[in-house]
């Protein structure tokens, strides 16, 4: 029997799955998400990709019994967290730090503000608190940094604090008490009393420790991701629910899988589920990791453009970049996500015009899948989209949109953004819809080169592009800056659930130390610390993986240590090469690979003459490896694209005027095919818009190399005339 992996990425606007055979062949479905039953848009897109498999109904029950995994990720607990519809949350904390979430840190309050507005206070606002300020309770306690009892938990606060916020109607609790990373004994005590009580109160109402949840530095980041656990993970789950029920309902047999903030893959029963909070650009970065090793780069810059938001991240030296402390919702969280960026931008951004100033503005609001753009006419009837102006502009196909399943109506469009964009701004409709989509790409363009890549040197790192809209808009975003190469892929319109296929089934535990390797003879002290935590990190996840149905062989186990040079703000990431500090040879080597990743990252300017060394926390990851779909090697062909490829020509609006462009349908071109612009590339599940001044070769992994005409051809290094010495070991110098 054949064996699948089913990988779904639900975004904002597009729901994406993608099924994968045993031998990495795959096939991908798209439909609009339905954000009232997240179950609905992801059968509605599993149906159209078993359509291409010509997997009819009678054959269905046997598909679904051959399913191996199947993984999703969706919006519902970040919906939680923005509607402010969660499980009501009551707080226990240490006495005297009651306002700990309300008043938050005074930074979050500008979190993904600019500078302009920064520096002037009424621009300035701190979040809607998860947990209002009348159901906190303090409780005296106080344990030292040391993890010694200072002052004895009082009991009896506990047990009135939680009678009171029951009377409240909470219906969830977070305890997060200080410095209980070192020692979890009054928070673990207090939670015994909380159960007691509650029970004895007829309720049902979970209780979350912090201790449990992120034993880590940062108090207020630490209650903040006890309290999202709290707050959002189980109205969470009831989606995630409710999407397994209807493949069990079809004959799937095992337990849907969901992906985690850092990448990796895990049951959605799984107790720390915060973890998946922002899961949906993971698969993208994830998928960015297997392209980059495929092509021989290790610097990449994956950028996603969806319906929503636009979003990008940096691989560096190989590296995922992982953010231990990431801004998130106006909060800083502590829970470990890849370092993804993200604005709001995407194709269905919507259109105005400015009331005071009669500027176009774009967003940040965006129509989604549902009302969708104009053109849709799903109920978004009077607020242009940035895909209205992309149809306007003759890039999309009318009949081609999603395949053709989405009647469209063109003429809708041109009403409605004639009427509330170019009429008031006395321009031409398809001058002022070029002009919108040159904004947005400019607006994207600018995320990438002044906030994600300061301080990065450009022409180290290729440019990816994926999304729905990343084809559409990648040479508009990739404009003149000097990238190494610019490539795309032909599933890049389900790239993240590509990228979510590509993740192995992976726990991740992180928890602080204090660890400082100075003179060779103070060592074994720093060495312990670091060995003992690893000790107990791996100990949690072994038997979190054993309960789930792993034996001990299928487990591989990744020890991490964050290092820095003593005194310096910022650590790096370091995959230990031994798994225990037992002697120093092994600290040593610990150490050599430390200042080997530094290096990469850094200019050498950083490292100081007579190094000490400081590990401030540490990390141990468990996989076990999965069925992955394979970007296969394939022979290449002639440049000229099979005459099945080719569907005629199309007008479209460029550069203030109509031109004639070549259309092509994406899966039919071939390895070897070169095709120039002006052209457009046609896909059910996307669009790449190649512009006159750009041209593209598909390599043998059908990777789509861009390059500008004339300019060097992309490959994996630069050429003779293109390479610059080597003034330094690394990409430039990184904040």
């Amino acid at each position: 029997m054949a064996r699948y992996l089913v990988a779904c990425d639900a975004g904002g606007t597009m729901t994406d799955v993608i099924v994968v055979d045993e031998r990495g062949r795959f096939v991908i479905g798209k439909a609009p998400t339905t954000r009232y039953d997240e179950s609905v848009g992801y059968m509605e897109s599993l149906d159209e990709a078993l359509s291409y498999l010509r997997i009819g109904a009678k054959d269905r029950p046997v598909f679904f019994r051959s399913i191996e995994t199947a993984i999703y990720t969706g919006t519902s607990m970040l919906n939680a967290l923005i509607n402010l519809d969660g499980l009501t949350t009551g707080l226990l904390v240490t006495r005297g730090f009651e306002d700990m979430i309300a008043q938050g840190r005074g930074s979050q309050s500008f979190i993904d503000c600019q500078w302009s507005e920064i520096t002037h206070m009424q621009y300035r606002k701190h979040r809607v608190p998860l947990v209002p300020r009348r159901l906190t309770r303090g409780v005296t306690e106080r344990i030292d940094l040391f993890g010694q009892v200072v002052i004895p938990l009082y009991e009896h606060e506990v047990e009135r604090g939680v009678r009171e916020l029951l009377g409240e109607g909470i219906e969830a609790l977070a305890i997060v008490f200080l410095q209980s990373f070192t020692n979890g004994a009054h928070e673990q005590r207090a939670a015994q009393i909380a159960r007691r009580v509650i029970d004895e109160a007829g309720r049902n109402v979970p209780v979350v420790v912090s201790c449990e949840v992120a034993p880590t530095l940062r108090e207020i980041s630490r209650a903040n991701a006890t309290v999202i656990q709290a707050y959002a993970s189980e109205p969470a789950r009831k989606q995630l629910v409710q999407v397994e029920d209807k493949l069990v309902a079809a004959g799937y047999a095992h337990s849907l899988k969901t992906v985690l903030c850092y990448g990796g893959v895990t049951s959605i029963r799984y107790p720390r589920l915060f973890e998946t909070v922002m899961s949906g650009p993971v698969g993208g970065m994830m998928g960015g990791a297997y392209v980059a090793k495929v092509i021989g780069e290790q610097n990449v810059v994956c950028s996603d453009v969806g319906g929503t938001s636009f979003d990008a991240g940096a691989i560096t030296a190989g590296i995922v970049p992982i953010d231990r402390e990431p801004p998130f919702q106006q909060m800083y969280v502590n829970v470990p996500m890849l370092d993804i960026r993200s604005i709001g931008a995407g194709t269905g951004t919507y259109i105005r015009l400015d009331p005071e100033t009669k500027r176009i503005k774009l967003g940040p609001d965006s129509a989604g899948g549902t009302p969708g753009p104009v053109f849709q006419e799903s109920g978004n009837d009077d607020v242009p989209t940035v895909n209205d102006c992309n149809l306007l502009l003759g890039i999309l196909n009318e009949h081609y949109y999603l395949g053709g399943r989405v009647k469209v109506n063109p003429d809708k469009s041109l009403r409605v953004f004639r009427e509330k964009i170019a009429d008031p701004l006395g321009l031409d409709p398809y001058i002022a819809a070029e002009q919108c989509v040159d904004l947005v790409n400019v607006v994207m363009r600018e995320h990438l080169v002044r906030s994600l890549m300061v301080g990065h040197d450009l022409r180290d790192y290729v440019l990816l592009g994926y999304g729905g809209g990343g084809p559409l808009h990648l040479l508009g975003y990739a404009g003149d800056a000097p990238w190494k190469s610019v490539i795309t892929v032909p599933h890049a319109g389900a790239f993240s659930a590509w990228g979510g296929a590509c993740m192995d089934y992976a726990h991740r535990r992180h928890k602080s130390v204090s660890a400082v390797f100075a003179a060779r003879e103070g060592w074994a002290a720093a060495a312990r610390s670091v060995t003992a935590a690893w000790q107990e990190l791996e100990t949690e996840l072994l038997e979190e993986l054993l309960k789930e149905g792993f034996s001990r062989d299928q487990v591989v186990l990744e020890q991490i240590a964050y290092m820095r040079y003593f005194g310096q703000l910022r650590d790096v990431e370091v995959s230990s090469p031994v798994p225990r500090l037992h002697d120093e040879g092994d600290v040593e080597r610990l150490v050599g690979r430390f200042e080997e990743v530094f290096t990469k990252m850094f200019t050498l300017a950083g490292r100081p003459p007579q190094p000490t060394y400081h590990v401030a926390e540490v990390s141990v990851v468990a996989r076990v490896d999965t069925v992955k779909p394979k970007l296969a090697r394939q022979a290449l062909e002639g440049k000229k694209p099979p005459r099945s490829a080719s569907k005629g020509t199309r007008r479209v609006f460029q550069k203030g005027r109509w031109h004639t462009a070549q259309i092509f349908e994406m899966e039919e071109l071939r390895p070897g095919n070169e095709v120039s612009g002006l052209a457009v590339i046609e896909a059910p599940n996307t669009t790449l818009f190649v512009p006159h001044d750009w041209h593209l070769r598909i390599d043998e992994h059908l990777i789509y190399w861009l390059t500008r005409t004339g300019a060097r051809r992309p490959g994996k290094g630069r050429t003779a005339a293109t390479r610059r010495p080597a003034k330094r070991a690394s990409g430039g110098r990184k904040r």
